[in-house]
């Protein structure tokens, strides 16, 4: 499997969606992943189709902006405000990224469902999963989401971010749980490690010889979050840290391929 450089957060905004088509064109990013309940989702649909990377193109499950497909969940102040919007509460409380009732798995499993249908509907097809907000490692999240893979196609679902060395020992020990059980339930159907090029870069002491190695020997996945700043491209804020080259990464120069 090549390196995977995913553009997260296709479909949150035109603005947005102008930054990862730009990030495609230059050879930054190989695969990018849509927001099925945002605005601007149907528009970013058509841009890949446009553009001729649609079947670079997975869902990107979010319960924690924008406003929900589906009517029951939005009576639950856990996950959406009195308007009807994601909130993100839950979010904020570690009961229940680790807990939640029956109901409440529920209700994210028909969103999740709808956010699946939402994005088939718009012609796309490849059901490569990650979230907002890495939601989906949330244990309960996670329930609801396994559910729904034993009836939907799915290629591919994010692990838990482990590109780091060091860190909370809970939190390694919850992920190395969490991404055994993505694992077997895919069937392999994974990265071996993921994280941003920050994660990357500090994983491999910053040497291009270290990075070369991890790339022949795991399968990677790196985060980015293509944005225009200031009338350039951007990974969320910051200068890209490496193009594309064949199945493995160079230095970027800030040129276009």
């Amino acid at each position: 499997m090549p390196v995977i450089v995913n553009a997260d957060d296709f479909g949150l905004s035109e603005s947005v969606n102008r930054a990862i088509c730009d990030a495609f064109e230059k050879g930054l990013v190989n695969h990018t992943t849509l927001m099925a309940n945002m605005p601007a989702a149907e528009e970013a649909a058509a841009l890949a189709r446009e553009k001729g990377f649609k079947t670079s193109v997975g869902l990107h499950l979010n319960l924690t902006e924008g406003f929900p497909l589906t009517a029951g969940i939005r009576d639950n102040p856990l996950i959406c405000a009195p308007d009807g919007r994601f909130n993100a509460a839950f979010y904020y409380n570690t009961k229940y990224r680790l807990y939640m009732d029956t109901l409440m798995i529920e209700q994210i499993e028909a969103e999740f469902r709808a956010q699946m249908d939402r994005f088939l509907a718009l012609g796309l097809e490849r059901l490569h999963l990650d979230s907002h907000h890495h939601v989906h490692t949330d244990y309960p999240v996670f329930l609801a989401l396994k559910r729904l893979l034993k009836s939907y196609s799915v290629s591919y679902l994010r692990p838990g971010r482990n590109l780091y060395r060091g860190g909370n020992m809970l939190k390694r020990i919850y992920k190395g749980l969490y991404n055994r059980g993505v694992r077997k339930l895919c069937h392999d159907q994974t990265s071996d490690l993921f994280g941003s090029y920050k994660d990357l870069m500090e994983y491999c002491h910053r040497d291009d010889t270290e990075l070369q190695a991890l790339l022949r020997g795991r399968r990677v996945e790196i985060m980015t979050h293509p944005v225009e700043k200031d009338g350039k491209l951007s990974d969320g804020g910051t200068a890209f840290s490496y193009a594309l080259n064949g199945d493995g990464l160079k230095r970027y120069d800030g040129e276009a391929e």
